[in-house]
């Protein structure tokens, strides 16, 4: 096979849908070894650190792999295009187009600040565009593909559904404590990860963490990701439980999960929510809302709770920290789940789309 990537931002996405296509590309060498690329950037100058990526993920790619400008994608001549990016953007419209769509959320009503609403038509738009012109449409949760069918009109039929891994994630390299030493957390914690837009919800997490504390609890909650809402921002320095530590590293990442009391993920909409995964792998139990795609994640390795109900978060926090043997059940559930999921499961099914898509 012989396949065409747009990869105008591989070079920029460190995590996110970045990490989903750097894991996928030495899958593919690896499993399908006459496999032939053409990778497609959006600067001449992207070529040489491009190739050189390449080269660091799998040692067959430089050469299995042509990089070109992305004005020339739509005369490529290869089997399937593969748009990773969630839209059809420079359409190769003589070949089969496969997009993966990680989730919809950008055009649901989840954010009501007036930009928002405006980027919602535009988003909208884009999303119903991209199903028409696709062969086919990988997503990444049962829960993705049936919100593409509800919004979009599209047909069961052309999704399909790979959930994500985390066997990437370097769970057995030293402690990397730098975030907690500067934060000045010697003790237990929880944890949140991830952006700060509406729907990652931590309005419901704040209000529970009040609720401890105003109960007695000292356990802080120490938070990582890029960004900083205005909710947050305001609060930083006068609330004295909360630590924002601002992106971290793979091997901090790694530390933060060991130590943590649990990941709390309070979302209200997520298309999968890889940091649950990336917690039962690394041995950190979990407390997540019952929405979206974050109980197919789960499953039974998690305590859950309603996503706005900060009533039930805060007890569902109170009895983890308060009971070791509680916790530890759930740090061996998550450790026996997480094995479920892995990047040559992802390959595997996402090569069969492309198959089925020729």
């Amino acid at each position: 096979m012989h396949l065409a990537i747009e990869a105008i931002k591989l070079l920029q996405e460190r995590r996110g849908i970045g990490r989903y296509v750097r894991n996928l590309l030495p899958q593919f060498a690896e499993q399908d070894p006459s496999m032939q690329f053409t990778m497609y950037v959006r600067h001449d100058g992207d070529i040489a650190p491009l190739r050189a990526l390449l080269g660091t993920l799998h040692a067959a790619l430089p050469d299995r792999t042509t990089i070109a400008h992305v004005r020339t994608l739509p005369r490529t001549d290869a089997d399937v295009v593969w748009y990773p990016w969630n839209f059809i953007t420079v359409a190769a419209p003589h070949r089969p187009m496969v997009v993966t769509m990680h989730d919809i959320a950008p055009m649901l009503q989840l954010d009501h600040r007036w930009w928002k609403i405006l980027k919602r038509v535009r988003f909208r738009r884009r999303y119903r565009d991209t199903v028409r012109r696709a062969a086919a449409v990988l997503t990444i949760s049962e829960f993705s593909k049936r919100e593409i069918v509800r919004c979009l009109g599209a047909d069961a039929s052309q999704i399909t559904a790979t959930l994500l891994a985390a066997d990437d994630l370097p769970v057995h390299g030293p402690d990397a404590p730098r975030p907690l030493a500067e934060a000045g957390i010697s003790g237990p914690f929880f944890m949140s990860v991830g952006g700060q837009e509406g729907r990652k919800n931590l309005r419901t997490l704040y209000s529970a963490m009040e609720r401890l504390h105003a109960s007695g609890s000292r356990i802080p909650l120490v938070q990582c990701g890029p960004g900083m809402s205005s909710e947050t921002r305001s609060r930083t320095g006068r609330t004295p439980w909360l630590h924002h530590v601002g992106f971290v590293s793979d091997a901090e990442l790694v530390t933060l999960y060991r130590r943590a009391v649990a990941l709390v993920m309070p979302s209200r909409y997520e298309g999968f929510g890889l940091p649950v995964l990336e917690a039962m792998r690394t041995g950190c139990a979990v407390i997540c809302a019952n929405s979206s795609a974050l109980p197919e994640v789960a499953g039974d390795a998690a305590l859950l709770f309603r996503w706005d109900d900060a009533d039930a978060l805060a007890a569902q926090m109170r009895r983890l920290a308060g009971d070791p043997v509680l916790r530890a059940a759930h740090v061996e559930a998550g450790t026996a789940r997480a094995p479920r999921f892995s990047w040559s499961r992802v390959a595997d099914e996402t090569l069969a789309c492309f198959a089925r898509a020729r």
